[in-house]
């Protein structure tokens, strides 16, 4: 061995330390990585949360004042009643239904419009943002019914409206 090769072997020498010490590190990291996935791995999944769905059922509400029964769904809460009047609520304690019947006469206002409900009852109908109102005239009683209601529970009331 000539001593011009000497450096070169040392360098080579000390290329393959530096290449043993750089594949140690590079297995310590590939076994750190392999650690956190067999952790991973071994925890069962939590479950997930479902949504409950509350199904929606429908209840016949009569008044026995005012002489009327409709259908209302039965998340409402009944927040008041009394003998000429009825309150229902939502879950956001929003004001849903409101019913009140009095014995005076039915005059048309200039903010209201003639409708048909049900196709056999008759009466003004005043529309607001997120309401409306109907007022008409129970055909027995001869009670001016007002009844104000959500525009979302609107075809329900049309649908199941009746008088006693």
């Amino acid at each position: 061995m000539s001593k011009r090769s000497l450096p070169y072997f040392f360098l080579a020498f000390l290329f393959a330390i530096l290449l043993f010490i750089l594949g140690i590190r590079y297995g310590q990291r590939v076994e750190l990585a392999n650690k956190t996935i067999r952790y991973l791995i071994s925890n069962p999944p939590t479950p997930t949360l479902q949504p409950t769905i509350v199904s929606l059922s429908f209840s016949e509400y009569k008044h026995p004042g005012c002489a009327i029964s409709f259908l209302i769904p039965n998340t409402l809460d009944k927040i008041k009643e009394g003998s000429t009047s009825a309150v229902f609520t939502d879950t956001k304690k929003m004001l849903t239904v409101a019913l009140t019947c009095e014995s005076k006469p039915l005059i048309m206002l200039k903010t209201e419009r003639s409708v048909n409900i049900n196709k056999n009852i008759r009466a003004f109908e005043t529309q607001t943002k997120d309401t409306v109102s109907y007022r008409l005239v129970h055909p027995v009683t001869g009670k001016m019914i007002t009844l104000t209601i959500q525009k979302q529970y609107v075809p329900l009331m049309e649908k199941s409206i009746s008088f006693q």
